[in-house]
C-alpha cells in the first residue's frame, strides 16, 4: 500500500489552489471596460498566468540546472508584452558560474537584464535590476557566434560579474521588423553541472508555494498598472528605465531594462472616435521604438490576425521624421490605413510605447478626433 502523501505537498497544493481563487477575486473586482471580449480574455488570462507561473518556477526555476526558455508567446503574454521582442528567461544563483553562448542574429538589440527574485516573497533592501548589458558590448565572431561567462568573480574577456541578490537573467531580443531578420540562437548552462537529483517532496512543495506567490504578484502588477492609467487618459507618458530602477518604488518598473524608455497610458474613446498618436523623433540616435495596444489585463491584442503594434521599422514615416499612428475601432481611411492600430471594435484599452538605446525621448502627442475627419 502506498504511503500517505507528505503533508508539505498537500499544504503547498492547497496554497496553489487558494492563489488561483484569490487571483480570480482580484480580477473580478478590478476596474475595466467590461466588454464581452475583455471579460473572456480576463478569464483566459488567469489560466495563462497560472500556466506561466508553473513553467517559470516549478518546471524551469532551478538555477543549478538553468533553462534559457522563450518566456512569452502569442499564448502567454506577461505584463505588457511587446510583439517585436523575443523574451527569454533563466533562473540563476550568484554563487554559481554559467556559460551563455550562441549566435547574435540580426535584431536591433539583445538586452541582458539581471535582476532579483520575483518568485518568492522576501523582504530585501534592494529589488529589481542589478546589472544591465547587451550582446553588442561583447566580442562577437564574424559569423555572429559569442560566448559569455557569468559568475561571482569577474574574469577576463566576455564576462559578467553576478552580484549578490541576482536570481535571473531576462533577455529582450528586439526587432525593428521581424520580416527577413535572422533571430539569435541562445543557450545557457552551469559550468560543471551534474545530473539533477530525483525530485524531493520538500523541493516540490517549496516551488509550488513560490509559484503561488508569483501568480499573485503578476495579477496584482497587471491590475495595478491598468488602474494607475486612469491618470493618463488619452495620453502616453513615461521616462527612462534607468530612472525607474534607480527610484525603486514600484514592483514592476524596478525590473526595467535600463537601456530602454517606457511610456504608457489608457485610451478611452466614444463611438466614431480615434486617438491620433504623433511620435516625435528624439534629438539623437536610437535603435528602436514600438507602440502596442493591449487589453486591461496587459496582454497585447492578437497580433497574428490584426495590426496591433507598430515600430520605426514598420510604420510609415512623415516628411518631418515623425510618425502618425491611429488607434481606432474602425479603419480610418486609406491615408492612415498603413499606420492603423486596430482595437477590434473596442473603445478602451492600454498603450505602451518603448524606446531602445535612446536619450531623452519625447512623449508622443495624442489627440482624440472623429474617425470621419481622417477619411478626408
Amino acid at each position: 500500500m502506498a504511503a500517505a502523501a507528505p503533508s508539505a505537498l498537500l499544504k503547498a497544493f492547497d496554497a496553489w489552489q487558494d492563489a488561483q481563487r484569490r487571483a480570480l477575486e482580484l480580477m473580478l473586482a478590478a476596474p475595466q471596460p467590461g466588454s464581452p471580449a475583455d471579460w473572456a480574455e480576463g478569464f483566459r488570462w488567469l489560466t495563462r498566468m497560472a500556466s506561466l507561473a508553473l513553467e517559470h518556477v516549478v518546471e524551469k526555476g532551478d538555477p543549478r540546472f538553468p533553462v534559457l526558455f522563450r518566456s512569452q508567446t502569442p499564448y502567454r503574454k506577461l505584463i505588457g508584452d511587446n510583439p517585436d521582442v523575443n523574451y527569454y528567461f533563466a533562473s540563476l544563483e550568484p554563487s554559481q558560474s554559467y556559460r551563455l553562448h550562441g549566435t547574435r542574429g540580426a535584431s536591433a538589440y539583445v538586452g541582458l537584464t539581471f535582476g532579483t527574485d520575483i518568485f518568492r516573497d522576501k523582504k530585501k533592501a534592494v529589488t529589481g535590476t542589478l546589472v544591465q548589458s547587451d550582446l553588442d558590448q561583447f566580442q562577437i565572431g564574424e559569423n555572429g557566434e559569442f560566448e559569455i561567462f557569468l559568475g561571482p568573480k569577474a574574469g577576463t574577456g566576455n564576462w559578467i560579474e553576478l552580484p549578490e541578490g541576482v536570481a535571473h537573467v531576462a533577455v529582450r531580443e528586439t526587432f525593428v521588423d521581424r520580416r527577413g531578420t535572422e533571430p539569435a540562437v541562445l543557450h545557457i548552462e552551469r559550468i560543471t553541472a551534474e545530473c539533477p537529483p530525483p525530485l524531493a517532496p520538500g523541493v516540490m512543495a517549496e516551488t509550488l508555494e513560490a509559484a503561488s506567490t508569483f501568480l499573485l504578484w503578476i495579477v496584482r502588477a497587471c491590475l495595478g498598472a491598468y488602474g494607475a492609467s486612469v491618470n493618463r487618459i488619452n495620453a502616453i507618458e513615461g521616462g527612462s528605465g534607468a530612472a525607474a530602477v534607480k527610484k525603486r518604488d514600484e514592483a514592476v518598473s524596478t525590473h526595467s531594462d535600463t537601456d530602454m524608455a517606457y511610456m504608457v497610458g489608457r485610451w478611452c474613446l466614444e463611438e466614431g472616435q480615434a486617438l491620433v498618436v504623433d511620435i516625435l523623433p528624439p534629438a539623437g540616435d536610437f535603435a528602436y521604438w514600438g507602440l502596442v495596444i493591449t487589453n486591461p489585463w496587459l496582454e497585447s491584442y492578437d497580433y497574428r490576425y490584426a495590426q496591433t503594434h507598430l515600430s520605426n521599422g514598420t510604420a510609415r514615416v512623415n516628411e518631418d521624421g515623425s510618425w502618425t499612428l491611429v488607434i481606432s475601432p474602425e479603419e480610418p481611411g486609406p491615408a492612415h490605413a498603413h499606420n492603423w492600430l486596430d482595437t477590434g471594435g473596442r473603445l478602451e484599452g492600454y498603450a505602451i510605447l518603448r524606446w531602445v538605446l535612446v536619450r531623452d525621448a519625447p512623449n508622443p502627442k495624442c489627440e482624440v478626433v472623429p474617425i470621419g475627419s481622417l477619411r478626408g
